[in-house]
């Protein structure tokens, strides 16, 4: 049983995220942390950052 009201503006976020919505300073420092790891780091385009995050993902079963 839930005991914490959801804001149904969470609704689509994985619970990873929605677990650091606790503490919001915590959940934008990760998410941030994400983006400058994962994107923009490289002379490749946004596009084969992409493909190349969505095929990692897909070999290691990731959920998210």
């Amino acid at each position: 049983m839930v005991w914490i009201k959801e804001d149904e503006s969470y609704a689509e976020l994985p619970n990873v995220i929605k677990c650091m919505s606790i503490n919001p300073e915590v959940m934008n420092a990760v998410i941030e942390m994400g983006h400058k790891i994962g994107f923009g780091a490289s002379t490749l385009s946004r596009e084969q950052e992409e493909i190349i995050a969505t095929v990692v993902s897909a070999i290691n079963e990731c959920e998210y």
